[in-house]
């Protein structure tokens, strides 16, 4: 007699309620970022040099305050730490739309980079506490389509304001979005282990009976928890070598607009473009990652990266309209198959109980390859992409593409030095 097939856990209702949650947050940041740059210099009025130190320190911001935000986050609970992260940002949003200023600009995007701190470890913490044993990889998969599904909604969005009203408008957009956000969190939101903390997080997954309740685990102090995951060399050594695929990311940012604009002109559809990456991932994400899924984590990342560093070659090698969308798309296929694997093999340093901080420490790759990507572009173009003058594109994206190349190869031998190890539950 044949065994009845074993029934798949379905995704909890917590882990629906995160995922809406990181789209109404993203759609609210790229609804402002997608124009930001061109709002400081034309509304407030900001220097070209200013506005791009307050966008690289809003970048670093970014990056590693979560480090420590992800900490407080596993203290104050996932619940609080999201209320926390909307009311920030629903002040921040509305501080933007109301002083235009040079003093307003640099307090409200502080608050911006203080209030996703509070968010951005969360989400991703919440799909590793509560996705199903063995479909971790689709739940990242989930999360990282959420992603770029906000994004799409809030480009889209802003540029209809933009064009129905005005740019400053689109600030509304956002701060809707997150009002809307506050009270999914505060009304929804609601982790079943804080609910009957006599359940344990393994019985909350398999419906299984438990007549007795398991012992308390006892969670490390938070000096030893850092400890326990920062003087872990490997994990270490592997933040530092794909900080070289954030550094290919921020050329989408750093690069990208200057170089259509100085070999296109004003009129080339910047926003469009930038539209065909986070649109194929919304789109496709679900289905590469349920083929990827099959795939260990560190050489599935490889082949990200090394898609990555293919994606900058193209760019450079067919300097046309045509070129710079097939390299968005390109680069689309790689974060599918790179990102939810990242996360997925990060969470897996996780010490229980301090999920959040292992998944704020996962952001510092961010602010490494942003920085040195934000150093490097600004000698690039100004030598290969000047205002006037012959422009050599290709020494400018073959030189990103080399570095992915090397990122790729160095992550491929990670993998092979120190494969990777199952999620402890």
């Amino acid at each position: 007699m044949e065994a009845a097939p074993t029934a798949v856990a379905p995704f909890p209702r917590i882990f629906r309620v995160a995922i809406l949650l990181e789209v109404l947050e993203r759609l609210a940041f790229y609804g402002v970022y997608v124009n930001l740059s061109v709002y400081l210099t034309q509304s407030v009025r900001l220097s070209d040099a200013e506005n791009g130190t307050l966008l690289g320190i809003f970048a670093l911001l970014r990056a590693w305050l979560p480090v420590a935000t992800g900490a407080l986050s596993d203290r104050l609970g996932f619940r609080r730490s999201l209320i926390t992260s909307f009311v920030g940002y629903v002040a921040a949003y509305l501080a933007l739309f109301a002083f235009p200023s040079r003093g307003g600009a640099w307090g409200a995007i502080a608050a911006l980079a203080f209030a996703g701190a509070f968010l951005k470890p969360v989400i991703p913490g919440t799909v590793r506490r509560y996705a199903p044993e063995g479909r971790e990889a689709q739940g990242f998969s989930y999360f990282y389509a959420s992603v770029n599904a906000g994004s799409v909604l809030g480009k889209l969005a802003a540029k209809a304001v933009r064009l129905l009203v005005s740019l400053r408008a689109t600030m509304i957009n956002s701060v809707v979005a997150c009002v809307v956000g506050l009270a999914v969190a505060f009304f929804a939101f609601h982790e079943p282990v804080a609910e009957k903390p006599a359940e344990t997080l393994q019985n909350y997954r398999t419906a299984a009976p438990n007549p007795e309740p398991a012992p308390a685990t006892e969670v490390p102090g938070f000096f030893a928890s850092l400890w326990g995951v920062v003087g872990n060399v490997r994990f270490l050594g592997f933040l530092a070598i794909v900080s070289g695929y954030y550094l290919l990311i921020d050329q989408f940012y750093q690069t990208f607009p200057v170089y259509i604009v100085r070999m296109f002109g004003d009129k080339a559809p910047r926003e469009e473009l930038t539209l065909i990456n986070p649109l194929a991932i919304a789109l496709l994400q679900v289905f590469v990652g349920r083929i990827t899924k099959r795939f260990d984590a560190l050489p599935a990342m490889a082949v990200g990266v090394l898609l990555g560093a293919a994606s900058m070659a193209l760019m450079g090698a067919v300097p046309t309209l045509y070129g710079a969308g097939g390299s968005f798309f390109v680069f689309a296929v790689a974060e599918m198959i790179y990102s939810p694997r990242y996360y997925e093999y990060v969470s897996s340093f996780a010490i229980p109980g301090r999920e959040g901080m292992t998944m704020g420490l996962a952001l510092v790759p961010f602010g490494i390859g942003g920085l040195a990507g934000g150093l490097l572009s600004g000698r690039l173009i100004g030598h290969y992409l000047p205002k006037e003058g012959l422009k050599q594109p290709f020494h400018v994206w073959g030189t990103y593409a080399a570095i992915g190349a090397v990122a790729a190869v160095l992550l491929f031998g990670f993998g092979l030095l120190f494969p990777a190890k199952p999620i402890k539950r």
